[in-house]
């Protein structure tokens, strides 16, 4: 018999576990999907220390009435990245963001992205929900406190608990182990 050593995990704080992580991105790129009903613009993006194919597609999705973008939009005012100005709209009531989408921009940026299970492959394959929330920071346009961050986690984590809701039982996808509360926050989009 031989002496021997091994390492005793004491449970979570693991890189690929459910919950909010603060992840650096390290490389973004838009692309297109072709689909059946047009095209689909996404970007893509991977972050430091997780391997390659542990990336987030972030597809472009518009507000009916107004024809605006909003989910890529939310991604650079999430990330704080490109962001030039920010503007009075005519009303007064909702300030508009000037941001340079150049992918590059995000690259750097830190975002909080919140991790779930999913068991349609039978495996719990980790993916990442497509709505982030900024971390706390202080930037020349944009800022965000501790508790606006928290409130736009919150919101993030109630339409997380909604997609799964809807999802049909024959997709397989498990729901996430964080908990929620009713908020409603204007800070997601």
């Amino acid at each position: 018999m031989a002496v021997k050593t091994m390492t005793a995990k004491t449970g979570g704080g693991g890189k690929f576990d459910d919950g909010w992580h603060e992840l650096t991105i390290s490389k973004a790129e838009y692309g297109t999907y072709t689909a059946a009903t047009g095209d689909l613009k996404y970007i893509t993006l991977s972050f430091e220390n997780y391997p390659d194919n542990m990336d987030l597609r972030i597809y472009e999705a518009f507000v009916k009435k107004t024809g605006e973008e909003f989910k890529v939009a939310s991604l650079f005012k999430m990330a704080n990245a490109g962001i030039m100005g920010v503007l009075k709209d005519p009303s007064g009531k909702n300030p508009v963001i000037q941001y340079d989408d150049e992918a590059e921009n995000l690259i750097g940026k830190k975002v909080n992205v919140l991790f779930y299970k999913e068991t349609k492959s039978g495996k719990g394959y980790t993916r990442m929900h497509d709505l982030l929330a900024p971390v706390v920071q202080e930037g020349e346009h944009l800022s965000y406190a501790e508790d606006k961050v928290e409130g736009i986690k919150k919101g993030v984590e109630n339409s997380l608990k909604k997609k799964l809701e809807n999802m049909t039982p024959n997709t397989g996808f498990a729901t996430a182990n964080v908990e929620t509360t009713e908020t409603t926050s204007t800070e997601m989009f």
